[in-house]
């Protein structure tokens, strides 16, 4: 399972950069209403992060973190579109590894997925909502 990443400089319709004390900031209006949706986190030309309003409603509900290599490290979500991002997934080197899940929208993690070579191997579940995995499944 692949990240889904607009391409940076593809988005890139009408745009405005702005420098910050780490570097600087490249915005991005992908639907063209004249807000921005999209904002690209750049450390002397390289890109950090990137934070996106995916349903361009004020709001950002997809947040790619990246390694030095450009890869992304973590991608963050908000899949229901309710303003708490509810969903993490760790890459290691462009793969994803882990994906955890606020499944219950109470800001906690409850589902914990653990994969190699794009498979399952396990999966972990907070069943009673202490924050903690009480049931696991081998694969």
């Amino acid at each position: 399972m692949k990240p889904l990443v607009i391409p940076v400089f593809a988005a890139l319709l009408c745009f405005s950069t702005f420098a910050t004390a780490g570097g600087e900031v490249l915005s991005s209006d992908i639907n063209r209403d004249g807000t921005p949706d999209s904002w690209t986190h750049l450390n002397n030309g390289r890109v950090e992060k990137q934070e996106i309003d995916m349903n361009f409603d004020g709001h950002i509900d997809t947040v790619y973190i990246y390694e030095f290599n450009q890869k992304v490290r973590e991608e963050i979500l908000d899949t229901d579109y309710n303003g708490r991002m509810d969903n993490w997934r760790f890459y290691d080197d462009g793969e994803l590894v882990q994906d955890h899940i606020d499944s219950d929208g109470d800001g906690r993690v409850d589902m914990w997925f653990y994969i190699d070579r794009s498979m399952i191997y396990k999966l972990e579940k907070d069943t009673n909502g202490n924050g903690k995995p009480d049931v696991t499944n081998n694969y």
